[in-house]
């Protein structure tokens, strides 16, 4: 079969939750509303999908592209308002085809297949999506179950303390912090930070949302800076950013280091400079003593080739002091002791998510959140959660704690020589 999607639009009651976003691109436990229809009609058999978009349909398209994410052809077209099913029938359905490949049309305005209707009010459509929880959770990859009722994608950190309360759900790449409180019937979606002694119930928190420490919320949905209260419908935009706010608002810190940073690189340049001698003893046949690299220039939002700088390595050297010339990049400023590790375009480019761009919105450092954890692979997928999580959260004492962790979990077999040339 073909099959017809009918965006929502002019939907008064949604008003709080259509302004960043069409209702069709609005998340549900992690997934877009529009995602999981597409989904339902290609496992039903569709063999091509016609959306049809009267809101911000250039939203839509850039999410769906051609449908090369489901396997089925996918084109949008937009409209001058939204289309009743029979409008949409003999718009777009060619009636001498029917017979041989049918169109099915449906209207987003329910859950897939059948389920509750969304767009009566904003509180519906809450409890539509919190009834959702151990459905939704057999088919979000990485999801899983901690305590009944308590649902925490394998992505998201928990910290000691935090307390979760069921029923709750926890989207990728979300961080608690210590203390905080989430639940009962409370959804957490995806890239939110929720700080120390934070307090979520009866409540959702968008994507991308940061919730202040000691900050309650309650029988509200928070949507970066904005506040809806449930019972009483009443929206309110907060101004304070360390009460709430879009995560991205959280970051800290200039592009270079301090000065006493500086002189403190500087005299453990002078202090350490035999390194260099035995580099070059034990270097590669063959190779230079410095690797030159290219690095994203940081922080930015949109990295570009142009946007970089040359920073070097020890070819004698693995782990730690392979590091040491970047010792000379905080000597001129543009890296810091403790940030994320440099990228280069080509990393940089490989970032496709809001969240994982955050690793580009703080100073470039010589160590980072990833190296006090021991990940093994710097840029995979624990390397890219840490260095987010990082991007929120790069207070001095938050620094000091990856500074003294990184360096004292350092084994010997990190710090190694590489076998010399000579060695079989």
């Amino acid at each position: 079969m073909n099959a017809i999607i009918i965006c929502p639009a002019d939907r008064p009651a949604m008003a709080f939750l259509d302004r960043l976003q069409p209702l069709a691109l609005l998340p549900i436990l992690g997934r877009p509303l529009l995602d999981l229809w597409i989904t339902e009609l290609a496992v039903h058999g569709a063999k091509s999908i016609k959306i049809l978009a009267a809101d911000r349909p250039d939203q839509i398209r850039r999410y769906v592209r051609k449908g090369e994410a489901w396997g089925i052809p996918v084109e949008v077209i937009p409209e001058q308002r939204e289309l009743s099913i029979e409008e949409a029938q003999a718009r777009h359905v060619d009636a001498s085809l029917e017979t041989a490949s049918p169109t099915r049309i449906v209207t987003l305005d329910r859950l897939p297949p059948s389920g509750a209707e969304l767009w009566n009010s904003t509180a519906a459509w809450f409890a539509a999506v919190r009834d959702l929880f151990d459905t939704a959770a057999a088919d979000r990859i990485g999801m899983r179950q901690l305590n009944p009722g308590v649902f925490v994608h394998v992505r998201s950190r928990l910290s000691p303390g935090a307390v979760l309360k069921p029923p709750c759900w926890i989207g990728a790449d979300s961080w608690i912090g210590p203390r905080a409180t989430i639940g009962p019937n409370t959804i957490i979606e995806t890239h939110s930070y929720i700080d120390d002694g934070a307090e979520v119930a009866e409540s959702l928190i968008g994507p991308g949302t940061y919730v202040g420490a000691l900050t309650e919320v309650r029988d509200s949905l928070a949507w970066k800076r904005d506040l809806y209260k449930i019972p009483t419908g009443s929206a309110t935009r907060i101004s304070d950013g360390f009460l709430l706010g879009p995560v991205h608002a959280s970051l800290h810190g200039g592009q270079a280091a301090s000065l006493v940073a500086r002189l403190a690189a500087l005299l453990v340049m002078a202090l350490t400079f035999p390194v260099l001698a035995i580099a070059w003893l034990r270097r590669p046949a063959g190779q230079p003593l410095f690797q030159p690299a290219a690095a994203v220039r940081t922080p930015t939002a949109e990295p570009t080739h142009d946007a970089t700088l040359v920073y070097h390595q020890l070819n004698g050297f693995r782990g730690f002091l392979r590091r040491w010339p970047e010792l000379w990049m905080i000597v001129r400023g543009h890296f810091r002791w403790v940030g994320n590790r440099p990228l280069s375009p080509v990393q940089a480019d490989a970032l496709t998510t809001e969240y994982e761009r955050l690793w580009l919105g703080v100073p470039t450092g010589l160590i980072s959140l990833a190296d006090a954890e021991g990940c093994d692979d710097p840029f995979g997928d624990e390397a890219r959660a840490h260095s987010s999580f990082f991007a929120v959260r790069p207070g001095w004492r938050h620094r000091a704690g990856i500074l003294w962790r990184a360096l004292t979990r350092t084994t010997p077999a990190k710090a190694t020589l590489p076998p010399s040339p000579s060695t079989p």
